[in-house]
């Protein structure tokens, strides 16, 4: 039993064996464009084969990872394994027809996000997101509160000029998303600023205050929390020398 766990072991520590990991989720990520378009039923059933062949190599690979952490417990002690495990389980689940297809479908493009977890790289990338999320969530809640502001002023203000726009605090809120990734901001400016002249003070405070500070603060955290683990796995790597 323990050199079948070493066998393992080794299998999945293999760098070669992780480059074909990469090899079939880059497949299963053209299984899933291709299979979008209206195929002749020849193409539909080598689509189909591929698609078994992936999901029994995933179930597989997922297997070996199990044995060679020798305990289920330890195998699910880790968040990204997890993952994989209801990735891979997902994935069983038989394309028929109906709605179960629809679903099983979707499940299928997912399995692209495996790639997270066999590239070292892209998983810190990950990890480091996650870690921004509380410190972001703050910054979003006040960006939130600005923007609720901001519609509720432009409700009140501009809601029987423009209805289309202004008509309700969510139309509003709506209307602000847009002004902020700068989407034609200036379109929704012109249709009030006969009205009321003094809009542009209104719209630039906005962009300013939400979509030039908050979003950059965003984008700060997130810089600041990749360059630290970037330094403490710099250090790591000194130390370990």
């Amino acid at each position: 039993m323990n050199q079948i766990v070493q066998f393992f072991l080794k299998i999945r520590n293999s760098s070669f064996f992780n480059g074909i990991v990469i090899f079939v989720i880059i497949g299963s990520a053209i299984y899933a464009g291709v299979s979008s378009y209206d195929l002749s039923d020849d193409y539909v059933g080598i689509l189909n084969f591929l698609d078994t062949a992936i999901t029994v190599f995933f179930l597989i690979e997922i297997i070996i990872r199990i044995v060679a952490e020798r305990s289920l417990i330890k195998f699910f002690q880790s968040g990204w394994n997890i993952f994989d495990f209801i990735i891979v389980t997902v994935s069983l689940i038989p394309i028929t027809g109906g709605e179960t297809a629809f679903v099983a479908r979707l499940l299928r493009i997912v399995r692209v996000l495996r790639i997270i977890t066999v590239v070292p790289a892209l998983k810190k990338i990950v990890d480091a997101l996650f870690e921004t999320l509380p410190r972001v969530g703050f910054v979003a809640l006040l960006m939130f509160i600005f923007i609720y502001i901001w519609a509720a002023i432009g409700t009140l203000v501009f809601g029987t000029t423009d209805p289309e726009h202004w008509g309700n605090i969510g139309l509003a809120m709506l209307t602000l998303a847009q002004v902020a990734t700068y989407d034609d901001w200036a379109a929704v400016m012109k249709d009030i600023i006969e009205v009321f002249p003094w809009v542009w003070i209104y719209f630039i405070s906005f962009i300013l205050l939400n979509a030039v500070i908050m979003l950059n603060m965003v984008i700060g955290i997130i810089v600041d929390v990749m360059s630290k683990k970037s330094s403490s796995g710099q250090l790591s790597a000194d130390e370990n020398q």
